[in-house]
């Protein structure tokens, strides 16, 4: 694993394009290529995975994808923005409180292991090799 570091990706700055093309896999509607990409790579997997089953903390997060098998939750991103920089660490203090369960950050081309007060920067190799790690096992929160 790469070393720490106190911020997430690189916000993009500009107009938000709202434009994404959607897609099913399963029978389930997702929001966008990526997301598709990420069920269709859980299924190849054989990971069993439930898609926006419940809004997370005070802020009524909706995290895209759930796994249960592995208590995490992983938001799949194209645009990482100003606010996901405080509310993605939020949603990962809510969940390792309440649940016991970790948060992690994919986009195209990186990962992150996100944290109550840092994000962990991973390649997608090092975020599939970390997803069977059960909570705690690497916990160094």
């Amino acid at each position: 694993m790469t070393p720490l570091h106190r911020s997430g990706p690189a916000p993009r700055r500009g107009k938000r394009r709202i434009m994404s093309l959607p897609g099913v896999v399963k029978g389930v509607e997702l929001r966008s290529q990526l997301e598709v990409w990420f069920a269709e790579e859980l299924e190849r997997r054989g990971i069993h995975w439930r898609y926006e089953p419940e809004r997370i903390g005070a802020g009524h997060y909706l995290v895209d994808f759930y796994l249960p098998d592995l208590h995490t939750w992983v938001e799949v991103k194209g645009r990482y923005e100003f606010r996901d920089d405080l509310l993605l660490p939020n949603v990962a203090a809510n969940l390792k409180r309440d649940r016991g369960e970790r948060l992690f950050l994919v986009m195209e081309d990186k990962a992150y292991w996100v944290k109550p007060k840092t994000f962990v920067p991973l390649t997608h190799e090092e975020f599939w090799e970390t997803l069977h790690n059960p909570p705690g096992e690497l916990d160094l929160w």
